[in-house]
């Protein structure tokens, strides 16, 4: 019997997760010892190989392990120093010690202080002694009674007894206790400009002229690192002892049905007694919902496997930990908004005696929103759908409040949605205000908007849709197909609801907010109501908000019908939600929700954030959201593509070639078009199959490949994306017509007509690190004798006739005929043509000198003749080196300049 991979497998014991795990760096790679449990070894080198073992603790203290990135040159284990915690509800009543521990357990931490330890080992030495200053420079300094003050020096100095002098260029000045030491963010622009020489040296073998210092691939791992640890600075959360990602109704319902589930076979065994005697030890193991108003379970399965995937934004990082079972290791991160505040409202005086105190209610409010790394990325590098049914800036945003009346304890919870519009829509960045543009009709939608909805439903109940874009105007292409979508989808659980918010409101009427707050049936809804952990009432539904963003008309709704369904809860334990108090409390945790998730999507602070705090709109909140535009603004145009790319690769949605394809292009192509594209590759090679391979044929494999439009050619402007088939009886080359679906033209060269297969280093730029990086272009050159080889071409005319034809020859009217050029017999000419491999798109694929390797040897084996195979660089470095211009240099230095 095979047993289950580790990660599938459940430990005796409920695992705990590693609050302080112990770091040293040894001989062998990076030991992580936590405080009981067996540690981990991490090796040096870009695979970074992953294992346990018994090493002796080090000296740096870690909170926890972020992931592990593999880049270039070498790989980089991310970790965070240890963190405050932060409980989720504070114990009110001192007294009762089982509620307190209860409660302290449910904390949740914010992600800070990372930071890269490179699987180098002299760079990672470097690493461990600033984290050990930083660590050494947070201890609690003891206060001496003759203590002067003295100007502030590096921990760095002051570990090394304070001699100023003893600093050399090694050691890089350690932050203070409060600051996260990162890498310099500046940079020289000179740096990316290329070196002019008045001559240049030349190889001493070839004689050849040898290209500039290609630029370092060390400086853009770098910037990848940097921009790393700074994405998960921003809006991060997580807890070492619950699980932060479902909703509170989400977990009742999966007790409820582990119960129903007990409770069936507590009936079943007793039937089948005479095969199965009772066991006092056969019991499983039952929650209780009444026990605990905050329940959890599942408490015997590793935290990350209870967690919900859209909200796990680090599980590709921790793929090596999670594959090993090494679950005490796995914390998941959840990015959006955590915060929590408690306060008291008074209870309402008695009729008859109306100046007596009743005393007052202790409350806690709690918002947690959780953002969705299903097509996550950036304002305009993100919008509406993919083919899965995924929407950009998908957020789940959970009120919880709980209160303590008359010794009973209720909890309440109430879930919205925000999402982009579920149409494929596109808007430029390179505006203050874009207009928003389908990028396909709307009925072409259908199908990936019954995923979205279907997935919504199935999650949250009836969905209620309230779009607040422009019904006229810019917006109003996306906002009128966004309704003509839900109409012609005909759903019974889908209500749509507009409301134009800036005609609604326009002139600073913000109270007509309070119109769609009443339009809308909240009482319908409800929310989710536990007393003493028991339901008495459950959330049928969700509301679906968006505007053209998500971030700003949404917020202000959204906390406007959380205010309402306040109010409501507070109503059943009668208590009215007024005050000055319970206002600014509110105000602050949803402006701060809104925020945080702007700064994660648009790079900053959401606008009419003032109106959300303060319930009224002022010069200085204007004068804020105009600057916040203008950065909305820049970020779009510039820093956001490189982020971009960043976010795909460290979600694993798209493998190192980002990176190439982001330096050639200054963009960053969604995973979901990647996947699209390679599935027409896939169709090319059938179709091209179906329609090109003589009767009998079989084809053994099948490739699209770039390559020059002409044969004999392996320098061109532009290179064309080819379909080579291979048979044993020939290799054909198709240049195929991708929109139409159609072969344009073919060559059939027979095997036997191959004189040699020539394979390497295939260069044709030498602007930017990936294009010099022989594994990522490679080719082939396949050098053929023209005796019996014949080229077609699908002209598909009545006049079609065979060119081997004599013109005094007349074919039979009537009767198209395929164009066929068959080559000249002359064994002493040859010709060839070349392949390029294109740079895979996923991880799976292999570096492009692998798939090169694979295809040479199969043409190879069809051949029937290892020697054809030649090693020799198809065009060098030094010839793309030669063939590069100044001016073309030069350009590229200023948009990697301004883009990175």
């Amino acid at each position: 019997m095979t047993a289950l991979p580790p990660r599938f497998t459940v430990p005796p014991l409920p695992p705990r997760i590693h609050r302080q795990i112990k770091l040293a760096i040894t001989d062998d790679g990076v030991a992580l010892a936590p405080e009981s449990g067996e540690g981990v070894l991490i090796r040096w080198g870009v695979k970074g190989k992953v294992e346990t073992i018994d090493c002796e603790p080090g000296e740096v203290v870690l909170g926890g392990v972020l992931g592990i990135v593999r880049l270039w040159e070498t790989s980089y284990l991310l970790v965070f120093l240890p963190r405050l915690a932060t409980p989720l509800f504070p114990c009110h009543d001192v007294h009762d010690e089982s509620r307190n521990e209860a409660t302290s357990s449910h904390e949740v931490f914010t992600l800070e202080d990372i930071h890269a330890i490179p699987l180098n080992h002299e760079i990672a030495l470097k690493a461990h002694k600033k984290l050990l200053d930083i660590q050494i420079s947070r201890q609690p300094k003891a206060k001496s009674r003759w203590s002067i003050t003295l100007p502030l020096r590096s921990a760095a100095n002051t570990a090394k007894g304070g001699s100023e002098e003893s600093s050399s260029d090694d050691d890089d000045e350690i932050p203070e206790a409060d600051e996260t030491p990162l890498p310099s963010k500046t940079r020289e622009w000179t740096k990316f400009m290329p070196k002019l020489r008045k001559k240049q040296p030349n190889d001493p073998k070839t004689n050849e002229i040898l290209p500039d210092d290609p630029p370092q691939r060390e400086e853009l791992e770098a910037k990848i690192v940097r921009q790393i640890i700074r994405e998960f600075s921003n809006g991060f959360f997580f807890s070492y002892d619950f699980d932060l990602t479902h909703s509170l109704q989400h977990k009742r319902k999966i007790l409820a049905q582990r119960n129903a589930s007990h409770t069936a076979l507590t009936h079943l065994i007793p039937r089948e007694g005479s095969l199965f005697p009772p066991s006092p030890s056969s019991t499983l193991p039952r929650h209780n919902l009444c026990e605990d108003d905050f329940v959890e379970p599942d408490m015997q399965v590793p935290l990350w496997r209870r967690t919900d995937r859209r909200f796990f934004w680090n599980e590709y990082l921790m793929k090596d930990f999670i594959d090993l079972g090494l679950h005490a290791y796995v914390i998941p991160m959840m990015q959006g908004w955590v915060q929590s505040a408690s306060f008291t409202i008074p209870i309402p005086p008695n009729h008859l005696e109306p100046e007596k105190s009743l005393g007052a209610v202790p409350l806690d409010l709690v918002v947690i929103s959780r953002r969705s790394r299903d097509r996550a990325g950036l304002r305009y590098q993100r919008r509406g759908i993919d083919d899965e049914g995924h929407v950009a800036n998908m957020v789940e945003t959970e009120m919880i409040v709980r209160a303590k009346v008359e010794v009973k304890s209720s909890l309440f919870s109430f879930v919205q949605v925000r999402g982009s519009i579920p149409l494929r829509w596109s808007q430029s960045p390179y505006s203050m205000k874009p207009p928003p543009v389908l990028n396909e009709p709307v009925d072409q939608t259908y199908a990936v908007a019954t995923l979205h909805f279907n997935d919504l439903t199935s999650r949250y109940g009836p969905i209620t849709i309230i779009n607040l874009s422009e019904q006229e105007g810019k917006e109003g292409v996306v906002t009128n197909g966004y309704r003509d979508l839900v109409d012609s989808l005909e759903r019974s659980d889908i209500k749509y609801v507009p409301f134009d918010f800036h005609a609604k409101c326009h002139g600073m009427k913000w109270e007509n907010i309070s119109e769609l707050v009443d339009s809308v049936d909240l009482g319908g809804m409800g929310y989710l109501w536990t007393l003493q952990g028991e339901a008495i009432r459950e959330q049928e539904g969700a509301f679906r908000t968006n505007c053209i963003d998500c971030l700003d008309r949404t917020n202000v709704v959204q906390s406007a019908l959380a205010r309402r369904v306040l109010t409501n809860m507070l109503t059943q334990l009668g208590l009215k939600a007024e005050g000055s108090i319970i206002e600014n409390i509110f105000n602050d945790i949803w402006a701060n929700n809104g925020d945080t998730i702007s700064l994660c999507y648009a790079h900053t602070s959401a606008l009419k954030g003032d109106f959300v705090r303060t319930g009224k709109r002022d010069f200085s909140g204007m004068l804020h959201d105009g600057v916040s535009s203008i950065s909305r603004m820049f970020y779009g145009a510039v820093s956001d593509f490189f982020a971009q790319a960043v976010i795909s690769f460290l979600l694993g949605h798209r493998n190192l070639s980002v990176f190439s394809e982001f330096l050639q292009t200054l963009n960053s192509t969604d995973a979901a078009s990647v996947v699209k594209l390679s599935r027409i590759r896939s169709v090319a090679i059938e179709t091209c199959s179906a329609r090109v391979l003589n009767d009998g044929e079989e084809r053994i494999n099948g490739w699209t490949l770039l390559s020059p439009d002409a044969r004999s050619v392996k320098i061109s402007p532009g290179l064309e994306e080819k379909v080579l088939l291979l048979t044993r009886e020939a290799i054909y080359v198709v240049s195929f017509n991708y929109p139409l679906e159609k072969v344009m033209e073919f060559t059939r060269i027979p095997v036997k007509s191959i004189t040699s297969i020539q394979k390497g280093a295939y260069i044709l730029s030498t602007l930017q690190e990936a294009s010099r990086d022989p594994k990522e272009n490679y080719g082939f050159l396949v050098n053929f004798s023209p005796t019996d080889e014949s080229t077609r071409y699908s002209t598909y005319s009545l006049r079609n006739k065979l060119l081997s034809v004599p013109q005094d020859s007349a074919p039979t009217p009537g009767t198209p005929k395929p164009s066929v050029k068959h080559a000249l017999i002359d064994p002493d000419v040859t010709e060839f043509y070349a392949f390029k491999a294109i740079p895979g798109h996923t991880s799976d694929e292999g570096t492009c000198q692998e798939s090169v390797n694979n295809a040479v040897k199969q043409i190879a084996e069809a051949c029937k003749d290892e020697e054809l195979i030649v090693e020799k660089d198809i065009v060098s470095l030094a010839e793309a080196e030669s063939a590069t211009s100044i001016l073309d240099k030069m350009d590229y230095a200023f948009k990697r300049f301004l883009w990175l």
